[in-house]
């Protein structure tokens, strides 16, 4: 298999373990209504996760991106929060607030969350007060079996041939 065909092959199993991953968020209880609202609506009742989460890779996920990378499909499904999903990162322009890897690129759109968060109780069930995060969630973009270091530069390898 040669190397353009190789890198079709792992884009195209990239995006099976994304929308896999979306389904999976969904049928964990995700309402099918719910909106991504960004990671800093989420920092107003989870300040301490939020100061840990800003310290990580995943919150600078989107600055890794170089040139075009920044408006790629196959890119921005994993260095965005809910790139082509209902409500979720369009663009830098538009949305913002949804660059890098937050909280609702695991945890799912947080909305409905925020939504029942304010109404619970303390009788209200754990689970009816959190998105939980469904097994498997980090192979949407974490594959084991895929070097994502070599991955990059062939990547890019190729895109910078095809400029030339």
């Amino acid at each position: 298999m040669n190397s353009s065909k190789a890198v079709v092959v792992v884009v195209a199993s990239l995006t099976g373990f994304a929308l896999i991953g979306t389904l999976v968020a969904y049928a964990a209880g995700i309402p099918a209504e719910a909106k991504y609202v960004g990671t800093n609506k989420c920092r107003l009742c989870h300040l301490k996760e939020h100061k840990t989460w800003k310290a990580t890779k995943h919150a600078t996920s989107f600055d890794v991106l170089k040139g075009d990378e920044v408006k790629n499909p196959d890119c921005l499904a994993c260095h965005t929060t809910g790139y082509d999903l209902p409500g979720g990162f369009v663009s830098v322009e538009t949305t913002p607030g949804l660059k890098g890897t937050g909280c609702e690129g695991c945890h799912g759109s947080g909305s409905e969350h925020i939504k029942v968060a304010k109404t619970a109780d303390e009788a209200t069930p754990w689970e009816k007060k959190i998105n939980k995060v469904p097994l498997n969630t980090c192979v949407k973009c974490h594959n084991p079996h895929v070097n994502q270091k070599a991955r990059v530069a062939k990547l890019r390898a190729a895109a910078a041939s095809r400029s030339d």
